[in-house]
């Protein structure tokens, strides 16, 4: 009996479970209508959100194609991960970045129509808060590559601080990269600084107000030893020579100074040898490398000769049959050292050419004149060493003569590089004695690249490996040892 009960009971709640099952699988018949359309509704809305993914996918590939093909036809080689597009025309920096109307003002003032190759790889780059180490030809508008990003985060001029550093390896590049960055700032009231001596001694950047501030590694090292840096952006401009030795414990300083977390480094040169690119990699993050053209080649609108001279008395010789024959200033001469640059001066300036001369033992004044006299046409030859071989923009030098051979690959592409600048064409004749001969193959795979004719034998010479090549020279005279 008890069985029975225990298991009519158990038969009850199955019928019961059975019916609560039911009633709940059978909703009223209204509802079920409003519930069948809802999950269709759900359906399609699922079919329509993977459509939409599907076209958004086929056009990023379409985008990345179009890119590829972009940077093909400008020679822009990429590396990294999620790249920006590369501009089109200035007019993208309204349309994609919300430019200010003053830059772009500035920028039709100052006759920038196109952006340069490293211009449209490297501001999508610095603007979308990347990391970047870049390496462009000379005269390729590196400045502006680098400036423009800066100028168009500031919002509002700085009230307490320094915001951006630019370091430069001399202080003649220092001064010519303010004099860029106040012309493109016009209409703007940012704090637009040049590092000098007095603002190194007395300045306190915790409290000095200055959106830029432009210095050489030295200058701005003194400065901060009882400071930190606070900064949104360090630039590195002329990276390569920044990484000497001799610079690169001052610059470790500087990037240690920098205190802000979110600071934005880039690095910028016309060449990068592949130790300053390890380098970089240290103290940078996830950074893009864009490289134009061949790595550590020359730009292509420079005309480029070798001219064998015999001995260090035919340098002269050849350099006056040179200028008798046709001189067409502005030229810039370049010698191994500072005594070499005095005794070609001294040579030439009764020769009735209007050459000058710089080196570091002129003082700071001394060597702007020279530069201005240079620049405004009172000068027509200047003789120079390396210290203004570096970024220096001298608009429309017609050539450069390496009457001394330069002392490594590097150094020959930032000395020719003085001329053909923003498109233009120009010219570089480099002197070469027997001394120089076994030298010769490096500078030569330089102009190759760069699409000159080269001597077949010239190419045919062992590489030889070049640290510097600075050899003891004869000075320079015309007249013979004997006379002396």
């Amino acid at each position: 009996m008890g069985v029975l009960l225990w298991e009519k009971g158990m038969a009850v709640r199955a019928d019961k479970k059975r019916k609560e099952k039911v009633s709940r699988s059978d909703p009223v018949e209204g509802f079920s209508v409003f519930k069948r359309s809802k999950s269709k509704a759900v359906d399609e809305a699922g079919e329509h959100n993977e459509d939409e993914i599907l076209q958004e996918k086929k056009e990023y590939y379409r985008q990345l194609e179009r890119d590829a093909l972009f940077r093909k036809r400008y020679n822009i080689h990429v590396s990294g991960s999620n790249i920006p597009s590369p501009l089109q025309n200035f007019t993208e920096l309204k349309t994609r970045y919300n430019c200010k109307s003053y830059l772009l003002r500035n920028l039709s003032d100052l006759g920038f129509k196109e952006p340069t190759p490293i211009q449209r790889q490297a501001i999508p780059v610095l603007l979308s808060g990347r990391e970047c180490f870049a390496c462009a030809p000379t005269g390729s508008g590196k400045t502006f590559a680098f400036v423009c990003p800066i100028l168009m985060k500031l919002k509002h001029a700085s009230k307490d601080g320094v915001r951006a550093v630019i370091l430069c390896p001399t202080r003649e590049l220092a001064a010519q990269t303010a004099r860029e960055c106040k012309k493109l700032a016009k209409g703007k009231k940012f704090y637009i600084k040049l590092m000098t001596k007095q603002l190194a001694k007395s300045a306190d950047f915790s409290k000095l107000p200055c959106d830029i501030l432009i210095s050489t590694p030295f200058r701005i090292q003194f400065a901060i030893r009882k400071r930190k840096l606070d900064l949104s952006n360090l630039v590195l401009d002329e990276s390569d020579k920044l990484f000497e030795l001799g610079l690169v414990e001052q610059v470790d300083a500087v990037v240690k100074a920098c205190s802000n977390p979110s600071i934005l480094r880039s690095l910028f040169s016309a060449t990068l040898p592949d130790t300053v690119e390890e380098l970089a990699r240290t103290i940078m993050h996830d950074a893009v490398r864009v490289i134009i053209g061949r790595k550590n080649s020359a730009s292509e609108s420079i005309k480029q000769k070798l001219i064998f001279v015999g001995s260090e008395e035919g340098k002269l010789l050849a350099l006056r049959q040179s200028f008798a024959e046709s001189l067409n200033p502005p030229v810039l001469l370049f010698v191994q050292n500072k005594e070499r640059a005095k005794e070609l001066y001294n040579e030439l300036k009764y020769d009735d050419i209007r050459a000058d001369v710089i080196h570091a033992d002129l003082s700071q004044i001394q060597r702007e004149h020279a530069i201005d006299n240079f620049r405004s046409g009172k000068t027509w030859v200047l003789i120079a060493t390396d210290v203004i071989a570096r970024g220096m923009d001298f608009k429309g030098v017609n050539c450069v003569i390496n009457y001394d051979f330069p002392d490594s690959a590097a150094a020959y592409i930032h000395r020719i590089g003085r001329s053909g600048r923003a498109g233009r064409s120009g010219e570089a004749i480099t002197l070469y004695t027997e001394a120089d001969v076994p030298f010769l193959r490096n500078v030569a795979n330089v102009m190759t690249v760069s699409g000159c004719e080269v001597p077949e034998w010239i190419l045919s010479l062992p590489k030889k490996k070049w640290r510097k090549h600075r050899p003891q020279r004869e000075s320079i005279s015309t007249k013979s040892q004997d006379d002396n």
